[in-house]
């Protein structure tokens, strides 16, 4: 909405006007954007240079009625055309637009709406309004809904402590990451064996260099058989021997190649990691976007444990590590009292 009224305000064409003006119309009027157009936009995958076919299908060819498909049935081609936005633009939109939805834009947006799942029956957690002394809660709503008919619990907590602590726990896991990265840093630095990447690159070139050694055999077979130095028996014999040979190197080559497009793969989510940890550590007050990139949900059992899901498995296993080391503290506090 707020979108919609920015556009409308800044006179911008709604997308039939312009498509008019297009068309050669001479006057054009400022129409008012709708929330539903901008959220069409927003949702449309065209604009990352996909098209999307197959959405509908006729229900029988006598029937000019016509029936919406399940996404999993679409034919998705990618890079037909090309990109006004990339990829990774478009599916933060999407993150953002799934967290957000059903809420209700207000004046406190706080920062983990919309990520806040009951553990037990799987519904949201609402944030409901400042009470007379202005603490926040948390409570499940389908709890809030249908508690008379006894569904759920109430999973009540104070929210402004619960964003403190999570805000807290989410520096502490990206500085862990952080620290582990620059110790593999040094391990790997420390080591004289060169890198992983570059062990694979060479393993590629030693496997091209001994298809080329074996395609010479073969074409010094192939004069000695012309000059009937060796007979035909001998040449098919050792040909196929050499083409079975060859043929197994390049499938070594196509494996390690994949080898090296994960390892790529990894090296740029890695890059896109680091980049987005090190834009959270420096906020001052950190923002609703870039905690939906981190975070996918974030779980409240009734006795107020908190399960936090990552949208990066690293972290993840960091968090899950530090949790450990916790439970594993507060067992020894126990057995020294």
């Amino acid at each position: 909405m707020q979108i919609a009224d920015y556009l409308s305000k800044q006179k911008i064409p709604v997308p039939s006007d312009y498509n008019k003006k297009n068309r050669g119309a001479k006057s054009l009027t400022y129409g008012l954007w709708q929330q539903s157009t901008v959220r069409f936009i927003l949702s449309n995958e065209i604009y990352t240079g996909t098209v999307i076919q197959g959405k509908r299908k006729k229900v029988s060819f006598k029937s000019k009625r016509f029936i919406n498909l399940p996404e999993e049935d679409w034919i998705k081609v990618e890079n037909m055309h090309e990109a006004i936005i990339s990829k990774q633009d478009f599916e933060r939109a999407q993150r953002l637009i799934k967290a957000t939805k059903g809420s209700r834009v207000v004046q406190n947006d706080y920062l983990f709406k919309g990520l806040l799942r009951c553990y037990d029956c799987k519904g949201y957690i609402g944030i409901r309004s400042p009470d007379k002394n202005g603490n926040i809660y948390g409570r499940c709503q389908r709890y809030g809904r249908f508690g008379k008919f006894e569904v759920c619990s109430p999973h009540n907590f104070n929210y402004q402590v619960f964003e403190k602590q999570m805000l807290e726990v989410l520096k502490e896991v990206c500085k862990e990451y952080t620290n582990t990265k620059k110790l593999e840093k040094i391990a790997k630095q420390s080591k004289s064996k060169q890198s992983q990447e570059f062990n694979i690159k060479k393993q590629i070139d030693s496997f091209k260099e001994a298809i080329e050694k074996e395609t010479r055999k073969l074409e010094v077979m192939y004069d000695d058989r012309l000059a009937n130095i060796i007979t035909l028996d001998e040449y098919m014999k050792n040909a196929n021997r050499i083409k079975e040979t060859v043929k197994s190197y390049e499938q070594n080559i196509q494996e390690l190649e994949k080898e090296l497009a994960g390892e790529s793969k990894k090296t740029k989510n890695e890059t896109k990691l680091n980049n987005l940890i090190e834009e959270f550590l420096g906020m001052q007050k950190p923002t609703k976007e870039i905690i939906r990139e981190f975070i996918e949900k974030i779980e409240i059992h009734s006795d107020k444990q908190v399960d936090i899901y990552f949208n990066f498995k690293p972290l993840q296993e960091v968090n899950n590590n530090l949790n450990k080391f916790i439970c594993a503290k507060k067992e020894y506090e126990k057995k020294v009292v």
